[in-house]
């Protein structure tokens, strides 16, 4: 057995002597029996609630179909019926549940069952408790899982169900009692409608969270996926909308949409809006996101040179590309920045444009995945036609000879000259904090501000009526392994729902999620990191790179700090948990084959 899955069996699977999931409380505290019965209360149409009448009852195999630990698919209600439950058995106990992830319907049947019921979705880090009636534990996945009754006679094993909500997920529960979300005084205020706007939103419904909801945000639209916009350039925001303004209405939300806040007064816990209107609040969550940013080089505002970060951004490169279909007719698109952004971005292009990659590093994401990795992608890309000058520095952007306002060529330091009907930088992003500075909060080095573990704001702790969160891109959030600061949208939406959590409960539980995030590079590309990922001092690679198909292990001294993988799934899904309860191998154990 390879020692990743000696690791895994020995610290995931089932301890017998523990409490049994359903009567005890999830062992780091992240869902309580409280939360559990509130919900249970408050959802008298789940499945789990379902009369036998209504329900198709099936014996599903023998008492001993499952060992604690394992997960089967069940067709339901017959052998031949496409639709399927999920059967896991956690702690001698039988759970069933839907069998897709909620995100985007991966086959949860081949993600990671915790000791704790815990199931980690193997492509985006998902996370559902079995245990705990199907509900979400980790971003991205919206809607829960749908639980179903499960009965045993002592010799086999039945699930009973309706089969109409067999291939359904579960979203959030309506309020029961009117609340008017729309006035100028709300219980929660929302700055900014990102994933953790939407995931907070979600969190304070799914909890059973009864006050007014409002969010305001400077983007025409809904909250939708930002993530597709990069690897295929959607600019439709109803074909990246998270939900509809029916789903928002029937959860008593008030979007403010269109209006940017212009002032925050937290002495008198209100945010003023561009509109001229003044909104107080009892809580106020900083959701404000990150600015692209553009290098400040000569030529840098000549027109048909983009970033990536709205759907405004992708209709405009769009546009700009055209789509001619012969290769003399396509347009010179030069991408700046050889990371995550960036490189999506090629993709989307490579068969739309002449594509080339300016950036600093020798091999693509070398300091994050390092120069072997890098490689193995950039020959997959350069299969795609895409070009790459590696390591450059970027010295001016000229204009066109046709058109002095828009630009025409890159030039390089070293003299090299990529002509360029369209320039696209993929060079990071900053937090979008200019609104708390102004207001007179003290920002970190890195633009962002500090929170504690539960995602407050530091300096205004017990100096104010109103609580202030701040989540996602302009959040440096404490965490029991240390200070961390990361941008990706899956960070935010966690932090949106441990923000929810902690409003509607009042319980103190530490933010303790494991960052993942995934990157579409010919081959999907799965990432886990602890606080320390960045500062890696070595890395073991299992498998070919060159073939897109391997682990990587990322060393801090003796610990694994980060994973990554490619077609190897679900193993970072396996490491991610390992490193959650602190049982991840250690460096020389890896290497040892141990």
């Amino acid at each position: 057995m390879p020692p990743l899955a000696r690791a895994v069996s020995s610290s995931l699977l089932l301890p017998l002597q523990l409490l049994r999931c359903p009567l005890g409380w999830y062992h780091a505290g992240l869902r309580s029996l409280y939360s559990l019965r509130t919900r249970l209360a408050r959802s008298p149409s789940l499945p789990l609630r379902q009369t036998a009448a209504m329900s198709t009852r099936i014996r599903v195999g023998p008492l001993d179909l499952l060992k604690n630990g394992e997960m089967k698919e069940i067709p339901f209600p017959k052998e031949d019926s496409e639709s399927k439950i999920l059967l896991s058995k956690v702690k001698d106990q039988y759970f069933a549940n839907s069998n897709k992830c909620t995100h985007y319907g991966a086959p949860l049947v081949k993600g990671v069952l915790s000791q704790e019921g815990r199931l980690v979705c193997p492509w985006h880090g998902a996370c559902f408790n079995v245990c705990s009636n199907g509900d979400i534990e980790d971003a991205p996945g919206l809607n829960a899982l749908q639980s179903f009754k499960v009965e045993t006679d002592g010799s086999s094993v039945y699930v009973l169900a309706d089969a109409q909500t067999v291939s359904n997920s579960r979203e959030p529960s309506a309020p029961s009692i009117e609340i008017d979300s729309s006035a100028s005084r709300v219980d929660v205020l929302i700055v900014g409608g990102g994933p953790g706007a939407a995931h907070t939103i979600e969190g304070l419904r799914d909890e059973g969270y009864m006050g007014s909801i409002k969010v305001v945000s400077k983007e025409p639209h809904l909250p939708i996926d930002r993530t597709k916009i990069s690897k295929a350039l959607i600019s439709v925001p109803e074909k990246l909308a998270l939900r509809g303004k029916t789903f928002y209405d029937k959860l008593k939300v008030d979007f403010v949409l269109g209006v940017e806040a212009t002032k925050l007064d937290f002495q008198n816990s209100s945010v003023e809006l561009a509109d001229g209107k003044k909104v107080q609040y009892e809580n106020l969550i900083l959701a404000t996101g990150a600015i692209p940013v553009k290098i400040p080089l000569d030529g840098h505002d000549l027109m048909n040179i983009f970033t990536v970060r709205g759907v405004k951004d992708a209709e405009a490169i769009t546009a700009a590309i055209g789509s001619a279909e012969k290769d003399e007719n396509k347009k010179n698109v030069v991408v700046v920045g050889s990371s995550f952004i960036g490189m999506e971005v090629a993709l989307a292009l490579a068969d739309k444009a002449k594509v080339t990659v300016v950036g600093m590093e020798k091999a693509p994401f070398e300091k994050i995945l390092g120069a072997d990795i890098g490689n193995g992608i950039r020959k997959f890309h350069e299969g795609k036609g895409t070009k790459f000058i590696l390591p450059a520095e970027l010295s001016h952007f000229a204009p066109s000879s046709s058109d002095s306002t828009h630009v025409g060529s890159v030039h390089l330091k070293d003299g090299t000259v990529l002509p360029a009907d369209v320039v696209i930088m993929g060079t990071g992003v900053k937090p979008a904090t200019q609104l708390l500075k102004d207001a007179g909060l003290e920002l970190e080095k890195n633009a962002s501000v500090k929170t504690d573990e539960v995602l407050e704001v530091v300096q205004l702790k017990g100096k104010t009526q109103g609580r202030v969160f701040a989540l996602g891109d302009i959040a440096t959030f404490d965490t029991p392994k240390g200070e961390n600061y990361v941008q990706h949208w899956n960070v935010a939406s966690n932090h949106g729902r441990a923000i929810a959590h902690y409003i509607a409960t009042q319980k103190r539980e530490a933010f303790d999620k494991i960052s993942v995030f995934w990157s579409a590079q010919g081959q999907q590309l799965r990432y886990a990191g602890t606080t320390k990922a960045s500062s890696w001092d070595d890395i073991m690679i299992d498998g070919h790179p060159d073939q897109l198909k391997f682990v990587a292990y990322y060393f801090q001294g003796q610990n694994v700090v980060a994973a990554a993988s490619m077609q190897r799934d679900p193993i970072v899904a396996h490491i991610s948990e390992l490193m959650k309860i602190d049982k991840m191998l250690t460096k020389d154990e890896l290497k040892a084959g141990k």
